[in-house]
C-alpha cells in the first residue's frame, strides 16, 4: 500500500471509531489493530475505555496488544477489570502481548 493511501485509510478508520453504529466502530478498532499506526493508541483507548458496546471495548484492547505501545498498558490493566467478560479475557491477552513485545518476550 503506497503511503499516501495509508494515510487516507488510517484517517477513514480513525473516524469510524467514532460512528454511530457499533460494528462500524468495531471494525475500525479491528482494522487499526491489523495496520499497526501508533497514532490509533490514544484513540482507541478511549474506545476501550468510554465505549458502551462490549464488542468495541473487546477489539480496541485486541487492538493495543497488537500496536505494542507502552500507552497501551495501563488501560488495558484498567480493562481487566471490565463488567464484560469477553472484554476482562481480551484485554487480559492483549496486556500479554503488549508486556511480551515492551518488555523482550516477543
Amino acid at each position: 500500500m503506497r503511503e499516501e493511501e495509508r494515510e487516507l485509510v488510517v484517517r477513514e478508520f480513525l473516524g469510524n471509531l467514532d460512528h454511530e453504529r457499533p460494528e462500524f466502530r468495531w471494525g475500525a478498532a479491528e482494522a487499526l489493530g491489523r495496520l499497526g499506526d501508533s497514532r490509533a493508541v490514544e484513540p482507541l483507548i478511549r474506545a476501550l475505555e468510554d465505549d458502551p458496546d462490549p464488542r468495541v471495548r473487546k477489539k480496541a484492547a485486541w487492538a493495543l496488544g497488537q500496536i505494542g505501545d507502552m500507552r497501551g498498558q495501563r488501560p488495558l490493566l484498567a480493562a481487566i477489570r471490565d463488567r464484560d467478560e469477553d472484554v476482562r479475557e481480551i484485554a487480559e491477552e492483549a496486556y500479554e502481548i503488549l508486556k511480551g513485545k515492551l518488555f523482550g518476550g516477543g
